[in-house]
């Protein structure tokens, strides 16, 4: 009996690179044309091929070239191959024009130094590579020039690619979606974000007491008019229209962001006095304030410190832009996963309702723990103001969690640009 790895075997393509006419079965170091016609080619030919195109294009003497001369196109090979650019651009329309010369397989025009220098006034050129590919070659048999898919070069990392799919996700959802709203009805659209925020962390009863409204459903009702909105005491509009910007501040420790947490927490605590009964609404906030604290001068610097280990050792290999010499605006968590504006609304917009389910799990394994070993102690509270303290809990929790994943996610994005950087320089130097 012929053993079933022998077909399996069998049915494995050949196939023949037409440059270096090298012939073996296809994996992933192989590109096939996607043009219709029935040729393969190795990711390291087609890539040698591309800087050949442009040693020749761009430089007189390609037989002579002086030390750093390739560079340019050496820097825009590393992008070609980078399965996950998309961590070097943002969503603005200039940006995109200058930093992503490749949409699909297109040819884009030659950028000169005075329209990238004109750009570069708002873009920052340091962050971004000087791409010159302006070619893609031609298939040699029908001619077309898009004819092959993008050689890529990835690491498996479930955590990288997460960070990546949500960079994608935010970057449509958030500006397409959320600023279209700001746009036609910003007033409304912020109190009900703000309102559904508050809602996520506390109850009812507390919300009531906060906002010093009967009930919190009527906002609803209020929020759907002008004149509703204007009805509400001023006191409360400030606890839900300043709710997002001080979760985006919570860890900022500049002069205007402590100043505004100050007196956004005085207001939300006259409002939370008025609450006598259960527990205290300040008492939670003092004690949020001390986590906040311990968290920005303890693990964020620690953090701080492993990034900046991070940098000194994978900073050779960011092909992004001359970071040593850039100003030093660009946060030490962004070097190698970039973080847009986009990105930071969208966590800061959901981080109350992660909290609220990561404090969720929190209050049933606190449930099962006390049920397990049968401990008889009970808060002081209402079961909805316990659930309270365990949203409040799962936010902290939550952005623990999720530092670590990004601080993850940078390493192993070093450790991808350490495999482009290799992967592209062999190649162009072996010609």
């Amino acid at each position: 009996m012929v053993p079933s790895h022998f077909f399996l075997s069998f049915r494995r393509k050949k196939c023949i690179c037409w440059i270096c006419l090298e012939e073996s079965t296809y994996d992933s170091t192989w590109l096939q044309h996607t043009c219709g016609c029935n040729l393969q080619i190795h990711k390291s030919c087609y890539l040698r091929w591309l800087y050949q195109i442009h040693i020749e294009l761009f430089l007189s003497d390609p037989t002579n070239l002086p030390k750093g001369a390739d560079l340019p196109i050496i820097t825009s090979l590393k992008c070609l191959v980078d399965g996950h650019h998309d961590f070097m651009t943002t969503f603005s329309l200039t940006e995109i024009w200058e930093t992503r010369p490749i949409w699909g397989q297109k040819p884009v025009p030659f950028q000169n130094d005075y329209v990238f220098n004109l750009l570069s006034l708002y873009t920052k050129r340091n962050n971004h590579p000087p791409y010159v590919l302006v070619k893609f070659g031609e298939c040699p048999q029908c001619k077309k020039t898009n004819f092959i898919n993008r050689p890529t070069v990835t690491i498996q990392s479930p955590v990288l690619s997460l960070f990546y799919q949500w960079q994608k996700i935010t970057r449509y959802v958030i500006p397409l979606g959320i600023t279209s709203l700001f746009l036609l009805n910003p007033e409304k659209t912020s109190f009900d974000l703000g309102l559904w925020q508050l809602r996520c962390l506390f109850p009812e009863n507390v919300l009531r007491n906060m906002l010093n409204i009967s009930t919190t459903k009527a906002l609803d009702v209020y929020a759907q008019t002008e004149r509703g909105l204007l009805s509400i005491p001023l006191s409360s509009s400030i606890i839900i229209y300043g709710f997002l910007h001080y979760l985006s501040n919570i860890s900022n420790v500049s002069a205007n962001a402590i100043l505004f947490k100050w007196v956004y927490l005085n207001i939300v605590k006259t409002a939370g006095n008025k609450y006598y009964k259960g527990i205290a609404l300040p008492k939670i906030i003092l004690y949020s304030n001390l986590a906040t604290f311990c968290y920005n001068f303890s693990f964020k610097r620690l953090l701080d410190l492993i990034y900046n280990k991070l940098l000194n050792k994978g900073a050779k290999n960011l092909y992004h832009g001359d970071f040593e010499n850039a100003n030093h605006s660009v946060p030490v968590d962004d070097f190698f996963v970039r973080r847009s504006w986009y990105t930071i609304l969208a966590e800061k917009i959901i981080w109350p309702f992660v909290g609220k389910c990561a404090g969720g799990l929190l209050f049933n394994l606190f449930l099962w723990i006390q049920k397990m070993f049968k401990i008889g102690w009970s808060p002081n509270c209402s079961p909805s103001e316990f659930r309270m303290i365990f949203n409040i809990i799962g936010c902290g929790t939550a952005a623990i969690g999720w530092s670590s994943l990004k601080l993850y996610a940078n390493y192993k994005r070093c450790q991808e640009l350490e495999e482009i950087n290799r992967f592209v320089e062999e190649n162009c130097k072996d010609e």
